[in-house]
């Protein structure tokens, strides 16, 4: 598909009202991303002559109260349609055509000020409406629901960069990262954007975004390789100078990088209440920003940095974030949040556009998603880390299908919890949306033992076991973690051994920081995609469906230990 290449500077859009939905391929990037004038070709003669003399009176600056409101979402991760959560009592929350409603809502509420839409980035992956379509349908709905920037998050990049082109170019929004760079080199991929300027009602609203640095470990590395993500900070602080003189009246930081508070908390004057590299990155930033939007780690963030509010809204449309900056006569700005509000699809009537527009792409794969797969004796949740009976069946699925002894899966592969009752296959979908395929690997009991430290490497347990126990002391010294390792037959892993290892194609690509797979001695890319593996599994059970529930990794201080297996 041929793209006009990214102008080097963002420009300034005049905002226009919502017009309905574009063609569903466009092959080129949108109308209202052509740049204008730089700002410097539109100055009026009082400007001209007032140059370099601001300290005479009639040239004294002036400045226009001015005011605008900032909603966000984050990591929408294809999530176009309402769903019951498990805090939400039955009733269904999120989906696009309700958020629509409340950016309607909300832009009526406070005539006075614009209303500007953005997103802290990972939007497409994630749900079967989405992914298959390669994510075309979420960018239809977000036009509809007029998204004015998004930063572009890890998982944009999931289905390969040619199609994040195509959805770029699909966009009636502009998707932003001012740190992505070609490797090695001081230039950006002509497909993107660092920043960009949306006029609405007068008042200019200038938009940074920027791409968590972790993307090469989080995201498959093959598909990655070609960039570098480079320090946040220093990319605010290259082109936040550039939006001002550019005639923006407010910069915001849109950013698919993440921190966590701890709810409940009081924050004190520093936000002591919240930590992580979004905060960090943005404490960094010499240049002044005037709000922030975050994401990825799916977490609710009201914090400030230096007095400057930053937003994170959880995931999945179940919420949003709410902000307004203000400027003074005096030309003082300050901003401040306005609260994060949840998306209750019964409380508002949807936007009857993107309604329609979701149930055709909803009616195009109903007979595939809806079929009941399995039916389970209870709920099963997915916790961030640790070791649970969800994954201990995703991993013994792997196994069985790869034929391995041992089958490693990523606690970060299960995305979302399955409900008691019927599971269709859109849950499992849901469950493990990234197509990854099967790797069976013939590896030395070292390696293993080495891939098994990796996941302790926090102190927390990142993956799931399947052929084997694992007895291990998260506070021992790194290297010395994993205690003892014994497999189902009750006999124990010998470093000197050979053993057939089974694991998904990200971390066995080096995803996760999981580089031992690749010194395996054979490597088996197997015609099997995880999700498959799961649906053969789960159907072959008996009912009731046995729920694994014995741990598979233990524990096991070095008090209670007698011997520690040590790495070579």
């Amino acid at each position: 598909m041929p793209l006009r290449p990214a102008a080097r500077f963002g420009p300034i859009v005049p905002a226009r009202p919502k017009l309905g939905f574009p063609a569903r391929f466009r092959p080129n990037l949108p109308t209202r991303f052509r740049p204008r004038l730089p700002a410097r070709s539109r100055l009026g003669l009082p400007a001209l002559l007032c140059g370099g003399i601001a300290a005479f009176p009639a040239c004294a600056p002036a400045h226009q109260e001015a005011c605008a409101l900032i909603f966000s979402t984050n990591d929408m991760h294809g999530r176009l349609l309402p769903a019951e959560q498990s805090w939400s009592d039955g009733r269904p929350v999120g989906g696009s055509a309700a958020l629509a409603a409340y950016v309607a809502r909300e832009r009526a509420a406070t005539p006075e000020c614009p209303l500007f839409v953005v997103s802290g980035g990972d939007i497409m992956q994630g749900t079967p409406i989405s992914n298959f379509t390669d994510g075309r349908s979420t960018i239809e709905a977000m036009n509809g629901i007029g998204y004015d920037a998004v930063s572009i998050g890890n998982h944009e990049f999931d289905w390969g960069v040619d199609i994040l082109v195509e959805r770029v170019a699909d966009a009636d929004f502009a998707m932003l990262s001012a740190n992505i760079y070609l490797k090695d080199t001081g230039r950006h991929p002509e497909w993107v954007r660092p920043w960009t300027i949306i006029e609405r009602e007068g008042v200019r609203v200038g938009f940074v975004g920027a791409t968590t640095t972790s993307t090469p470990v989080v995201a498959r590395p093959s598909l990655v390789a070609d960039f570098d993500f480079r320090p946040i900070s220093d990319a605010l602080d290259r082109y936040i100078p550039e939006v001002r003189a550019a005639g923006a009246d407010f910069v915001v930081a849109v950013m698919h990088e993440g921190a966590f508070c701890v709810i409940g908390a009081e924050e004190d004057a520093g936000g002591a209440a919240c930590e992580g590299p979004a905060l960090d990155a943005l404490a960094a930033t010499a240049k002044r920003f005037d709000y922030a939007v975050t994401g990825h780690t799916h977490s609710r963030v009201e914090a400030e940095v230096r007095g400057v509010p930053v937003i994170q809204s959880y995931a999945n449309t179940t919420a949003y974030g709410l902000g307004r900056i203000d400027r003074s006569a005096e030309g003082a700005v300050s901003a401040r949040h306005l609260g994060i509000r949840q998306v209750w699809a019964d409380e508002i009537a949807p936007d009857p556009d993107v309604e329609r527009l979701v149930a055709s792409y909803r009616a195009e794969i109903a007979a595939l998603v809806d079929r009941v797969i399995v039916d389970l004796p209870e709920a099963l949740s997915a916790p961030r880390d640790g070791d649970f009976p969800l994954g201990r069946i995703v991993a013994d699925a792997q196994r069985r299908a790869s034929g391995a002894e041992v089958a490693l899966m990523n606690n970060g592969g299960i995305r979302r919890s399955l409900p008691a009752g019927p599971v269709t296959f859109a849950d499992l979908f849901e469950l493990q949306p990234f197509n990854n395929m099967l790797v069976r690997h013939t590896m030395t009991g070292a390696q293993l033992l080495r891939t098994l430290e990796h996941s302790v490497r926090d102190g927390a347990v990142d993956l799931h076991a399947s052929g084997i126990t694992v007895r291990y002391d998260p506070a021992a010294p790194y290297g010395e973690r994993i205690r003892d390792v014994t497999f189902d037959d009750g006999s124990p892993l010998r470093p000197e051994g050979r053993y057939l290892v089974a694991a998904n194609d990200f971390i066995a690509t080096g995803g996760g920081g999981y580089t031992t797979f690749a010194e395996a001695e054979r490597i088996e890319p197997l015609d099997v995609a995880d999700l498959e593996a799961l649906v053969a599994y789960l159907q072959a059970q008996p009912d009731p469906f046995p729920i694994p529930r014995a741990p598979r990794w233990i524990e096991s201080p070095r008090s209670v230990r007698s011997a520690t297996i040590m790495l070579p």
